[in-house]
């Protein structure tokens, strides 16, 4: 039998504190598949696509792999500051 404990990952034992609760036996996934815990269940799926370079592959319930960028902010520009452009402030000022 497995338990589980706030959506956790599914283990033989606990360790002895409340809360456990019964989990479902992990199944046999088909060949070319693999099976993730998603509480409060086992899901089957496709295994991940592999990565190309700026994206990387998402796994949503509702819609499979998404490829997502991983770049998601555009480069910013770093500002230099010269120390005359900061002021010491007291706790009370601010």
């Amino acid at each position: 039998m497995l338990w589980t404990k706030n959506g956790s990952i599914p283990y033989e034992t606990t360790d002895g504190t409340e809360g456990w609760q019964p989990a479902p036996d992990k199944p046999e996934a088909p060949e070319g598949k693999e099976v993730i815990w998603v509480a409060p269940q086992w899901i089957i799926r496709d295994p991940a696509p592999a990565n190309r370079e700026g994206y990387q592959w998402a796994y949503f319930l509702n819609e499979g792999w998404v490829e997502l960028p991983t770049d998601t902010q555009a480069e910013q520009p770093i500002q230099s500051f010269t120390s005359d452009q900061f002021s010491n402030l007291t706790t009370a000022q601010l």
